[in-house]
C-alpha cells in the first residue's frame, strides 16, 4: 500500500465515523416551531404570539390574530402588533417573510405598511383594509 493510499483510506475512515457518530440534520429535524415564538419553519406555524424580527434579528411586531377567509375559513391575513398599531400581512406573502425558520420584514416596510383595527379586521363586510393591505404587499406575490 502507498503513502498516499494510506491517507486516503484514513481521510475516508474518519469521515465515515464522523458522519455515524453525527446524525444527519435537517431544518425540519431540529425545529419545533412551538419551543420559540421566533421559530415558523413554514406559514401553518404561524400563530398568535409568533415574533415578526428584522433582518438583523430584532423583533419589530407580533402576531396578535389570524384572520380568516369568510368563504373557505382558511387564514387570509396575519394581524401583527406593532409599538406604532397593528397592521395586516395577506397570508399569500408570509412564505416570502420566512427566512431561517423567522419571519424576516425591514423594519421600515413593516412601519410604513397600512394600518387596521381588530374590529375593521374582523368585520367580514369591510373590504376597504383589505383593497389596501394587498396593493401595499402586492411585491410578493
Amino acid at each position: 500500500m502507498t503513502k498516499a493510499h494510506t491517507i486516503w483510506l484514513t481521510l475516508v475512515t474518519a469521515a465515515a465515523t464522523w458522519s455515524a457518530a453525527a446524525p444527519a440534520q435537517t431544518s425540519q429535524q431540529t425545529i419545533n416551531p412551538g419551543d420559540s415564538p421566533a421559530l415558523v419553519t413554514r406559514p401553518r406555524d404561524i400563530t398568535a404570539g409568533k415574533l415578526i424580527q428584522s433582518p438583523q434579528g430584532v423583533a419589530i411586531g407580533k402576531v396578535s390574530d389570524l384572520v380568516p377567509d369568510r368563504d373557505r375559513g382558511e387564514p387570509a391575513y396575519v394581524l401583527v402588533a406593532m409599538d406604532n398599531g397593528t397592521t395586516a400581512i395577506p397570508y399569500w406573502a408570509v412564505g416570502h417573510l420566512l427566512r431561517d425558520a423567522h419571519l424576516v420584514v425591514d423594519r421600515t416596510e413593516l412601519e410604513s405598511s397600512p394600518r387596521v383595527s381588530d374590529a375593521a379586521a374582523h368585520d367580514t363586510a369591510d373590504a376597504e383594509w383589505k383593497k389596501e393591505v394587498d396593493s401595499y404587499w402586492q411585491a410578493y406575490r
